[in-house]
Formats: structure tokens, sequence, C-alpha cells
């Protein structure tokens, strides 16, 4: 051939694994996560139980049909990531000066200088300022209690959260299957001592026919006494899981009333802090909000910023009645 051709490049599309979510998954999500956390079936102290990634995939598809989230990257990165920015906003909000939080443009409001001094020590908050934040109050009701229990953002332990409980879920798959061969192990060991005693047995003892049979009765015996075994152990675990079941019930209710108790005792020393209340606004509003655990759990849950507002608002619902 004449001449020389270059072989030809041909560019190929790069497809990036990071997706990006619609305003409306992000709203469903939110939803979901709220519908969990008031539902004591799946909350737990410590965030949500095992398993609760699969529901929210099942929640988020009965919501948004179309979108075809997975568990696993997507609702758990974007659990993680929402999670994150609560903590570092609320921290803000938390802090003695300098934030503040405009209730129009829902986002974190901050001099650049203030900001970017914060950001050192708080990398978490990295491109938070001015940046919209639209279910702050919504997610009050999903974390808002790690902010009043000063259990802080998330830890390098949170991450490792899952894989610590499916481990534990393994630990007992093998366990199990331990207990069924050390069974099985048994019953060889029983089949083996009447092989032995075949051997040693000579063979103008006795005829084949009574040695089959003595066989067949010993190891009806050895699988009858293999089976109540088993049986029995089986009605040990049975009242054993039971029980604890039991006395976790009763140690959480008395928890949560100890908890309950300790935090009525504090909310007086609380609106005490608040400025500008008198004492008659303070008994008003202290006995007010005592009568309903839903506003205590909503005081406690706000930020130190947020409070005061509260505070006002159930005074002015005392007035109008």
């Amino acid at each position: 051939m004449e001449g020389s051709s270059m072989p030809m490049k041909v560019k190929r599309k790069t497809h990036s694994t990071k997706r990006i979510w619609t305003k409306q998954e992000d709203a469903a999500l939110v939803d979901c996560l709220v519908e969990l956390s008031r539902d004591s079936a799946w909350k737990s102290e410590n965030g949500f139980r095992t398993g609760y990634l699969l529901h929210l995939e099942k929640l988020m598809a009965a919501r948004v049909p179309s979108s075809n989230l997975k568990a696993t990257p997507h609702i758990e990165s974007r659990y993680k990531l929402l999670k994150r920015q609560f903590h570092a906003i609320s921290e803000m909000l938390n802090h003695s000066s300098g934030f503040g939080w405009n209730d129009v443009e829902k986002c974190i409001i901050a001099s650049k200088d203030v900001f970017d001094d914060w950001v050192k020590s708080h990398p978490g908050a990295i491109g938070l300022r001015n940046k919209e934040f639209p279910h702050f109050d919504d997610l009050m009701c999903v974390w808002g209690k790690d902010r009043a229990t000063g259990a802080g953002a998330e830890t390098p332990a949170d991450a490792v959260e899952e894989i610590n409980l499916c481990d534990e879920e393994a630990d007992t798959f093998v366990h199990e299957i331990d207990e069924q061969g050390e069974g099985h192990e048994y019953e060889e060991s029983v089949r083996e001592e009447i092989r032995k005693s075949e051997m040693d047995t000579p063979d103008s003892s006795f005829c084949p026919s009574s040695k089959k049979q003595t066989i067949k009765k010993k190891q009806k015996k050895s699988d009858d006494a293999l089976g109540d075994m088993v049986g029995e152990m089986h009605r040990y675990i049975t009242v054993v899981t039971e029980a604890n079941e039991q006395l976790k019930g009763i140690s959480t209710y008395f928890k949560k009333q100890s908890e309950s108790s300790d935090r009525k005792m504090r909310i007086y020393d609380e609106l005490m802090e608040l400025p500008d209340l008198s004492e008659q606004e303070i008994m008003d509003v202290g006995e007010y909000i005592l009568t309903d655990e839903h506003k205590i759990d909503n005081f406690f849950a706000l930020p130190k910023a947020f409070k005061r507002n509260y505070v006002m608002k159930q005074l002015s619902q005392i007035k109008n009645k």
C-alpha cells in the first residue's frame, strides 16, 4: 500500500459510578427515615436495627418506583451523607457565636473567615456554607436525639456498625452448624463402635442374621438418643431466648422511665438559661411542655439557637387558650 496511516484512536466513554439524586428522591428518603424513626420495631438507641437499609429500599420503591434505588450503594451512601451534613450543621448552630440559620434559604450562614477557621478542625462541614439543606427540621426527628445526648457526628465506629452486625449473624449461623456437626460426630462414633464389635466377635459365636438384628437395635437406640438430645437442646434454647427477651424488655422499660424522669427535672434548668424570660413565663411554659411527651422530646432535641423561639411559640399558644 502507498503511504502509511496512523491507527485510529477510539475514545471510550467512561461512566461515573456517582449517582445524582433528585429533589423528589431526597424528599422521599427523608420521609422514609422519619417513618422509621417513629417505628419502635426499627428504631434503636444507636440508630436503626439491622436490615433497615433493605427496608428503606422497599419504602423508596413504593414512593418513587422509577428510581430503582438499591440499599447498597445508593441508599447507604446517601444516608451517611445526610447524617454527616445534619450533624455538621447542628454542631455549628450549637457553637457559641459566628453561625446562624437562614430559615428562608434553609442554609447555614457565617462569614467566610469564621467558616474557614471552623473547617480546619471540622472537615465534615466543608461546602455547607450557604448551601441549601431543606430537610434539617424533618431530620431533627431522626438524629436530633444524638445532639441532645451528646452522641455527636458519625465516628469511624459507626461506619463498621453494619459489618459487625452482619458478622454476629454469621457467627450465630456457624455456631448452629457446629452443634449439628457435633451431633453427627456422636452418631458416627456409635456406629464405629458397632463395626468394631463385629470385627472382634468370632463368626462362629452367632449366626449372621442375629448379628444384623443386634446392629439394627444399636443403631435405633443411638438414633433415638440423638433425637432426644437434639429435642432437649432445642427446648432449652427456646426457654433461654424467651427469658432473655423478657429481661431485655424490662430493662429497656426502666431505663426509659429513668431517662424521662431526668429530662423532666432538667427542663426548668434549661428554661432558666434562656434570655429575657420572666419567672412567671418560665413556670407557665415549663408546666405546659411537661404535659406533652412530644413537646419534651422536641425541646431537648432542638439546638440552643432554636430553643428560645420554640419556647416563645409555646407561650403564644398558652395565651391564645
